[in-house]
């Protein structure tokens, strides 16, 4: 675990010592929010093959409970816990995940966010546990993979915060951040049993002694000064328009498969990444464009850009002739280009680009809000290159502003070998509901 609990330790510590000078617990408990998502869902087919929970009845809830509290005149901790209860098998081990990085199962309880943050006129500064997310694309974001989430469900997926310190500096309406990222925490995936991993194909080929990279452990990277990530954003707001730019080094958030001596493994190589995008607001309307480049040394992973293009388009005028109160239309494109090739050297099996995700897809959601209590709405995903597709269709019966039901259809398809033709036996009927209180 090498530095981790000494992190751990002293994040423990300023945050006891702050608890000791404020009104505590019961400001905490005071300020609590909590969001309730729970939902039965039926899968339309069997199992592909025999290793998979066979079950074809499921159920999934989620609990985000977050509350904050001043611990001081400058001061305030930030707290966000995660419940999480999946009936499918091979997702869940323990009660209670504190700051291990190999979580391979879901906890039941999970901290996404303990930080303490110091604020002040020209700066703030923020220690602990948080989330790392920029970028203006709704559906797919090809810009922020420095994050980490609970991804054991497809369709319900939730983000989890890591260990930084990060600086912002307040530049007038803009702003100047500098985000040091010293440990890895691994993402949960789908593993073992958990049908959601697909049928086990994959996107990648066979390895060269026959085996699958689904075999491979995925392992955190050990802590050491090379394996720090460093982030510089500046996030500037204007009046028509906002922009950001970022640069970022350290280790890719997009792994290659190699040959270490005879074991083969999931590496993550140094690299260095600049970035920006734009968003402008026109009326109802909405454009966005966000863009990456990449590099990597001694090509021991191809070079490419990536990026999303898309926007937001709402109507309210002829959409009231056919009885709906507004349509809402947001569609993306994104696309990923390698600028140069990996190396050829023998122990480079694969390079990140199967590990990547948007490189030739187009996507798609529309919202029909009949009425201030019904929405119908549809989310469409097509990989262009593979032909792998998905659809979702469903209802949404608003009761307040807190309470909404949900019934809903998620259909996959395309080749084996392609990122969503592996879901192809995973269609799936739901029902559910979000409750905010």
């Amino acid at each position: 675990m090498g530095l981790l609990p000494y992190f751990i330790f002293g994040c423990v510590a300023v945050l006891y010592g702050s608890f000791s000078q404020a009104q505590t617990l019961a400001d905490l408990k005071e300020n609590t929010q909590h969001e309730l998502q729970t939902f039965l869902y039926r899968f339309s087919h069997n199992v592909p093959n025999a290793s998979l929970d066979p079950n074809r009845w499921q159920s999934i809830t989620a609990i985000e409970t977050s509350s904050g509290v001043e611990v001081g005149d400058d001061s305030y901790l930030n707290l966000e816990v995660l419940t999480y209860l999946h009936s499918m098998e091979d997702n869940h081990h323990d009660s209670l995940h504190t700051f291990e990085r190999r979580n391979r199962y879901a906890a039941v309880f999970s901290p996404k966010v303990v930080s303490l943050v110091y604020e002040s006129d020209d700066f703030d500064f923020t220690a602990g546990l948080d989330l790392v997310d920029f970028g203006y694309a709704e559906l797919h974001n090809s810009v922020s993979n420095l994050g980490r989430s609970n991804s054991l469900h497809s369709t319900h997926s939730f983000e989890l915060g890591v260990p930084l310190a990060s600086y912002r500096r307040y530049i007038g309406d803009d702003t100047l951040s500098y985000t040091l990222m010293p440990i890895e925490m691994a993402s949960l995936v789908p593993e073992l049993s958990n049908r959601w991993k697909g049928d086990g194909s994959g996107s990648y080929p066979s390895l060269p002694d026959g085996s699958s990279v689904s075999e491979i452990e995925t392992t955190p990277l050990s802590i050491q000064p090379k394996n720090i990530r460093h982030l510089m954003l500046y996030e500037a707001t204007r009046s028509s328009f906002d922009y950001y730019g970022f640069g970022f080094f350290g280790p890719s958030p997009f792994s290659i498969v190699r040959q270490n001596n005879l074991t083969y493994e999931k590496h993550n190589p140094w690299s260095w990444q600049l970035g920006g995008g734009v968003n402008k607001v026109s009326g109802a309307q909405k454009y966005y464009f966000d863009m990456m480049y990449q590099s990597s040394p001694n090509r021991i992973d191809e070079n490419f850009v990536r990026g999303t293009i898309g926007g937001i388009f709402k109507n309210s005028s002829w959409s009231k002739d056919f009885g709906i109160n507004e349509i809402i239309l947001t569609t993306e494109y994104a696309r990923d280009v390698r600028t140069r090739d990996q190396s050829d050297r023998p122990d480079l099996i694969f390079s990140s680009k199967k590990s990547r995700s948007g490189l030739n897809t187009l996507l798609a959601k529309i919202e029909l809000d009949v009425d201030d209590e019904w929405t119908v709405f549809s989310v469409f995903t097509q990989n262009l290159t593979g032909n792998d597709h998905s659809e979702a269709l469903g209802v949404r019966f608003k009761v307040n502003d807190s309470l909404k039901y949900y019934g809903n259809a998620t259909f996959f398809d395309g080749k084996a070998g392609t990122p969503i033709g592996s879901q192809r036996a995973n269609d799936v009927f739901e029902v559910g509901l979000k409750w905010s209180f």
